[in-house]
């Protein structure tokens, strides 16, 4: 079956073919290689006639020199680019080379704004210097920091310089704007969230968990009032999809930041026989009262983990109770002791782990639409969180040490900046200095 409609150009005796896909007003280009027996196909992305034609022939040209010179016009799609370099990015972290929270800051962004751009199943031999620059061009704009445009920049020439170029996927290195930044534009890293952001972002999931359907949904499907009713049907059972893997989460995150979990490893790979949920007598956290029930969780790690053999303990236990019932009442399933925990219930993933992809994603996702725009958040920001409350709720940093399976040393890092924090704050009431009204002396 013919993949166009309408109108279409043939150019250079056939090799090369420029049409339109039903739905779309824009124009396509399709040429045969016949060295590697696939068909090469682009968006010329415009809905002008000549200026798909000149793009066309410009990439015809391109892929005629290409096929000259013995290069290969198909290598690998990005999605499998960005499952490489995720595997060599993660032997780095066991070597002690780059830090987890780096690692998974580069996750968020390339499965999330760099994925969407360019699409998981482009040809990374495809994107061209002028699309990369477009793309970068655009994220300088919308970003009100200079310094995340910065590092995002430095995140997509590591991929290139240290995993395509390296393993012969491309032959040359694209060129990147530059800029400059200014001292004023340059901020303080922070790498978690407020009291006030965490409220924030949970008083939001409530909601955005709630959607059912896509009409639920402001932004509704392009033209889904004009499609027929299979295709209403295939769009409502996408957004189900996308309900019950936003439910899964929200758990994941509320879980993590009161237990300080690993993301995504550790928290992905638990099953439940992995969790015990007991009621217990606890300080109260948030109000005057001493004693209150709580449900805690003990979660046991398993031992091919970073830390090795753990168990993680947390006032958490309302959420794995909460998770579990979801899946009895929507799904009339009941989990059982082997089954994934955070498990996708769709398609040809049901039964495993929701996708790191997908996870991503919605985790750009989230910030953005919850109006967490003040840093470039990464998951790991919720571990974080969980160190810094347990500082501040003064709980022994030893415990702290074993419960998240890090160093004594990192802790104390940690609470060391809390300190400082506190410190200055303090300085800035003895003073009688309105915080907000201080401004940085540079000298």
């Amino acid at each position: 079956m013919a993949v166009w409609v309408g109108e279409k150009i043939e150019l250079y005796e056939g090799e090369l073919l420029l049409f339109k896909r039903a739905n779309s007003p824009m124009w396509y280009m399709r040429v045969y290689v016949k060295k590697e027996g696939k068909h090469y196909q682009k968006s010329c992305k415009t809905k002008s006639k000549f200026n798909a034609i000149d793009f066309a022939k410009a990439r015809y040209k391109e892929l005629q020199q290409k096929v000259a010179k013995d290069e290969k016009v198909f290598t690998i799609t990005l999605l499998e680019a960005l499952e490489g370099y995720d595997l060599q990015e993660e032997e780095r972290v066991k070597r002690g080379l780059i830090g987890a929270n780096w690692k998974y800051q580069k996750d968020v962004y390339l499965r999330g704004k760099f994925a969407d751009y360019f699409g998981l199943d482009t040809q990374v031999n495809q994107i061209t210097e002028d699309e990369l620059e477009t793309f970068i061009n655009g994220r300088i704009k919308v970003l009100k920091r200079k310094t995340t445009a910065k590092q995002e920049i430095t995140i997509i020439k590591h991929l290139f310089k240290t995993y395509l170029i390296k393993r012969g996927y491309i032959y040359q290195m694209p060129s990147f704007p530059e800029f400059r930044i200014r001292y004023k534009d340059r901020a303080r890293r922070e790498d978690t969230f407020s009291n006030k952001e965490y409220d924030k972002l949970v008083r939001f999931m409530r909601e955005w968990v709630k959607k059912k359907n896509v009409s639920d949904v402001r932004i509704s499907v392009k033209g889904y009032a004009n499609r027929n009713n299979k295709e209403k049907k295939m769009v409502n059972w996408e957004w189900q999809q996308e309900c019950h893997r936003r439910v899964l989460m929200r758990e994941l995150i509320l879980i993590c930041s009161n237990t300080g979990i690993r993301i995504p490893k550790e928290i992905m790979s638990l099953r439940w026989r992995d969790v015990k949920v007991t009621e217990e007598i606890v300080d109260g956290r948030y109000n005057n009262k001493r004693k209150v029930k709580e449900l805690v969780a003990r979660v046991n790690i398993s031992s091919d983990m970073k830390t090795g053999m753990r168990v993680v303990t947390g006032i958490a236990g309302s959420y794995f109770v909460r998770l579990k019932k979801y899946f009895e009442e929507e799904f009339d399933y009941k989990p059982m002791d082997d089954d994934l925990i955070f498990m996708d219930m769709f398609g040809r993933n049901k039964g495993k782990v929701f996708e790191k992809h997908s996870f991503y994603r919605l985790w750009g996702e989230l910030m953005e639409s919850s109006g967490m725009t003040r840093i470039n958040f990464s998951p790991y920001c919720l571990r974080a969180f969980y160190i810094t409350q347990s500082i501040l709720n003064n709980i022994d940093l030893i415990l702290i040490s074993k419960n998240c399976g890090n160093s004594l040393e990192t802790i104390m890092k940690h609470y060391e900046f809390i300190q400082m924090e506190a410190q200055t704050t303090d300085l800035i009431k003895r003073r009688n200095i309105k915080k907000e009204t201080a401004k940085e002396i540079v000298f």
